[in-house]
């Protein structure tokens, strides 16, 4: 049975979406039986001004990435959300936590953290690559069987 990752940050506009669709672009070259999907803890809250981040479609573009529903616009997180996914990873615990702990306090402690920081700390060039590596790590080890 198909297992899902799901991708947490503030808006569902950049950082979860890339991870997103980089995560299912790793997950279909390895095979592995398992898919990515993206929601934003504050996304209702946030006035995103389209469905994704051009900085994120042009880099997935560049990559030779496969786009399929990625111009769909940011998604609110719920709890069905949390209790459907296999894991959680939001993308930076000093940011997310917290949120968590307001919000979903019974997730705060369940889910995994990594620690990407959103544009206004650091610029896409530097934080992509910093996924891509976290994204490439998770998929070994999934494909491992490391993490069930």
């Amino acid at each position: 049975m198909q297992k899902t990752v799901l991708f947490l940050c503030t808006a569902n506009y950049y950082r979860s979406r890339y991870s997103e669709l980089f995560f299912n672009h790793l997950a279909d070259e390895r095979r592995l039986d398992w898919k990515a999907d993206s929601r934003g803890i504050l996304a209702a809250q946030h006035d995103n001004p389209g469905p994704i981040y051009s900085v994120v479609a042009d880099r997935l573009s560049k990559m030779g990435i496969r786009q399929e529903g990625a111009h769909r616009y940011p998604k609110p997180l719920k709890e069905s959300d949390l209790l459907n996914a296999d894991m959680t990873i939001a993308l930076k615990e000093t940011e997310h936590r917290p949120m968590m702990k307001r919000l979903f306090p019974g997730w705060a402690d369940r889910i995994v953290y990594w620690h990407i920081h959103d544009i206004d700390v650091e610029p896409p060039a530097a934080a992509l690559p910093q996924i891509d590596v976290e994204m490439i790590r998770l998929v070994e080890r999934l494909g491992r069987g490391e993490m069930k």
